[in-house]
């Protein structure tokens, strides 16, 4: 049966109104397009320029501006965008919440930006908080965090997740024990296991639960990136080449279990770049076997990736 003749049947049965059915049909003709993603990217790149040449004009230009100027700036911008999400906001709810507008959710990501560009200056020219300043980010994280959940907002939730990365890393700098590159390792597990815990737990008292995704993906990308680069300095003998392969038979079938195929992108990726350099590093400077193992496993990869595109697109 045609779209056009169902949709008239439907109408007949009075399960759609004659303004409904026609504008579905205009929708399946493509008489009318729907451009509200493009709308939203247009207003997202738009924003970020904003806040990428406001930074740049304090930057270059502060000291003809002078401070008092500057920070007056930073904070009536900020303050403004706050008071308009106060007073234009929905009311809280545990679930998703719907915007009272396209532009709620960016002016509130505005305001966060330019509270930290605020804040970062203060600290930058005074020195407000000393040895301690790296609390600072702790405190942008638990404001940026208690705003996204408050409003329902998932770019201000990365700026959040974001900030506490940034956090863990200037904290575990101070443990001398480690070096650089162990530390680094270490913080980004011990921050991806922090992520992904307050995410399952957020998800299990079903508190936002749409921002499962949010959480998981930082915690994906911080863990196999350290894996990564564990695998990169021990090479297959150590725990980090089986830690990389469980995180990414894990993160495949959770992406089978969820049918998203971006997290099997994500297993893909990460396994094969570890898989390659532990072949690269056994075969020992082989130039044609080296060649001839890229050609053959990245048209694999390329094929493997087509499949199971169709494989998730088919998925009931």
């Amino acid at each position: 049966m045609r779209v056009c003749d169902l949709l008239k049947k439907m109408e007949e049965g009075r399960i759609l109104k004659a303004s409904q059915g026609l504008l579905l049909l205009d929708l399946h003709e493509k008489r009318i397009v729907p451009v509200h993603q493009e709308l939203r990217v247009l207003l997202y790149a738009g924003l970020l320029l904003i806040i990428a040449g406001a930074g740049w004009t304090v930057k270059t230009h502060f000291a003809s501006l002078g401070d008092l100027a500057v920070i007056s700036a930073l904070s009536l911008c900020a303050a403004a965008a706050f008071l308009y999400v106060v007073r234009k906001g929905p009311g809280f709810d545990r679930g998703r919440v719907a915007s009272p507008s396209m532009a709620f959710d960016y002016i509130l990501f505005f305001g966060c930006a330019f509270f930290a560009m605020d804040i970062a200056y203060l600290e930058t020219r005074f020195g407000m908080l000393g040895s301690g300043w790296m609390h600072y980010l702790l405190l942008s994280t638990l404001l940026f965090g208690a705003l996204a959940f408050r409003y329902d907002n998932r770019l201000v939730l990365s700026m959040a997740l974001s900030s506490l990365a940034a956090w863990f890393g200037f904290t575990l700098s101070d443990v001398s024990v480690f070096r650089f590159d162990a530390y680094w390792r270490f913080y980004a597990i011990a921050y991806a296991m922090v992520v992904f815990t307050a995410g399952l737990l957020s998800h299990r008292l079903a508190v936002k639960k749409h921002f499962f995704d949010i959480w998981l993906n930082f915690a994906i990308h911080f863990l196999c990136l350290a894996l990564l680069a564990g695998v990169f300095e021990y090479k297959i003998l150590s725990l980090y080449f089986p830690l990389l392969a469980a995180a990414c038979v894990l993160t495949a079938m959770y992406a089978l279990r969820s049918r998203r195929f971006f997290y099997m992108l994500y297993a893909m990726g990460y396994g094969y770049i570890g898989v390659s350099f532990v072949i690269v590093d056994w075969m020992e400077r082989e130039v044609v076997l080296i060649f001839t193992y890229f050609v053959v496993s990245s048209l694999a990869v390329v094929w493997s990736v087509f499949k199971l595109s169709r494989r998730f697109k088919e998925m009931p």
